[in-house]
């Protein structure tokens, strides 16, 4: 009938095949691509999941036990400065009593001395007693600066287990928001969130690290 389609020859249904053959190819291959990268992208955010793991791991224990060094230190600085401030306290007594013993002295010297009194045996027994309060208060004030010495060390022995110990926290939660980041990754595919997630994790080593050796 006039207006209708020839049916297509034989060369050209071999021609169709052959096209529709070839592009079921390049699909197939694309999707074998898509497939491989897939793979290699998941093999890669599981060896940084891995390394990570291990890495927070190590920095928890760390930072556990610089932690438990900083607050050793700071309880005994604070032990420390409680028995200071108590023998200071006591100090500061001895020292009214010794200046009113010395004040009770004089007057009873000044009161011998006005009535024509003997004040030799009376004044051998004050001056024992005054040199022994004034060799315990000494005691007591040596004491105090030794004190205080071993609260100023034991403080500035806290100062860098602290110090790694907020760098060990900081470094694992990097490391935590990175083990996030790769967990999406897997789930979006996305090559991008699989780089930052390795920069993030690459950050908290890098800040472990200065936690371990203080360079900065």
């Amino acid at each position: 009938m006039p207006g209708e389609k020839p049916p297509p020859t034989a060369r050209e249904e071999t021609a169709l095949l052959r096209e529709e053959v070839a592009l079921q190819k390049r699909e197939a291959a694309e999707r074998a691509e898509r497939e491989a990268r897939s793979e290699e992208l998941k093999n890669r955010v599981s060896v940084a999941a891995i390394v990570l793991t291990t890495a927070l791991s190590f920095i928890g224990n760390v930072r556990s036990d610089r932690g438990d060094a900083a607050g050793a230190a700071r309880a005994a600085a604070e032990s420390a400065r409680r028995q200071g401030a108590e023998l200071w306290a006591y100090y500061q007594m001895k020292m009214a009593e010794k200046s009113s013993m010395e004040i009770a002295r004089d007057r009873i010297r000044l009161d011998l001395a006005a009535r024509g009194l003997p004040r030799e045996d009376p004044k051998a027994r004050l001056d024992l007693l005054k040199l022994t309060g004034y060799t315990e208060t000494q005691q007591v004030f040596f004491r105090v600066q030794d004190l205080e010495a071993q609260e100023d060390v034991q403080q500035r022995a806290a100062i860098e287990p602290a110090r790694s110990a907020f760098r060990y926290e900081l470094g694992g939660k990097l490391i935590t928001l990175a083990l996030i980041l790769l967990s999406v990754t897997i789930l979006s595919n996305k090559r991008y969130l699989f780089w930052a997630g390795v920069a993030l994790g690459s950050l908290g080593l890098a800040m472990a690290l200065d936690g371990y050796f203080l360079f900065l």
